[in-house]
Formats: C-alpha cells, structure tokens, sequence
C-alpha cells in the first residue's frame, strides 16, 4: 500500500468517526429536546392546575387558606420548572452547537477525502494511459514493414 493509499485509508477512518460523533450528538440533542417537549407539557399542567383552583375567598376559611397555599405551591413548582426549562433550553443551544460543529468537520474531512480519492484515481488513469500508449508504441514497433 502506498504511502497516498494509507493517507486516504486513515482519513476515510477519520471521517467514519467524524461521521459517529454526528451521530451521538444527533441522539444528544433528539433527548434534550424530548427533555424539553416534556418541561413543556408538565408546565402546562402546571398552568391548567393554577387556572382551575377555585376562588380563595370563598368558603370557609381554612378551605381558603388551603386553596391559597395549594395555588401558591403549583406556582411556585411552575416557576422552578420554567427556570429549569431556560437552563435546559441553554444547554439545548450548546447541543445544538455542538452537533453543528460535528457536522462541519464531518463534511469538511469528507471533502479532503474525496479530494484525494480523485486525485489518486487521476495518477491511476495517467499510469494506465501511460502503459496503455507504451503498449500501443510496442505493437507499432514490431508491426511487420
């Protein structure tokens, strides 16, 4: 093997683990964004929960003392998983960068390598074009006069 056939066979090896880090950040970010999709339905309950709490002021008054504490706790719990839905939407970003950035250098080592690939095919076409022309040069030469 030559030393430009080991260079295209260690980087076709380096643009099939290029190619598996894409992967594993796609797998990344398709969770934190499930992660996300479900944040976002629990917050909704969250929100349908506050909204059919019943009015504080009415009834007896521990009734509403424990309708205001109960509507108070929802909100609060809603608001600790909006805060949490921002830091996870944040860290969503950096995934998402991430995968980008996968893919850029996957791409770009794919372009290097099928650079080479054509490179190494055109020294081959000009080899065999070569022997090919030494071969024809022969059979003229030894043609009968």
């Amino acid at each position: 093997m030559t030393a430009t056939e080991q260079s295209i066979a260690s980087l076709a090896r380096l643009a099939e683990l290029r190619q598996r880090e894409v992967e594993r950040q796609q797998a990344e970010v398709a969770g934190k964004q499930r992660v996300r999709e479900r944040y976002q339905r629990n917050l909704d309950r969250l929100d349908t929960l506050t909204r059919n709490v019943g009015a504080s002021g009415a009834g007896l008054a521990v009734a509403a003392l424990n309708s205001g504490n109960y509507k108070h706790s929802v909100m609060q719990l809603a608001h600790t998983h909006r805060n949490d839905l921002a830091l996870h939407d944040a860290d969503l970003a950096v995934a998402r960068q991430a995968l980008a950035s996968a893919s850029r250098q996957h791409e770009s080592v794919n372009q290097l390598l099928e650079r080479q690939r054509r490179d190494l095919q055109r020294v081959r076409d000009v080899e065999e074009q070569k022997r090919q022309d030494e071969m024809a040069t022969l059979m003229w030469q030894r043609r009968p006069a």
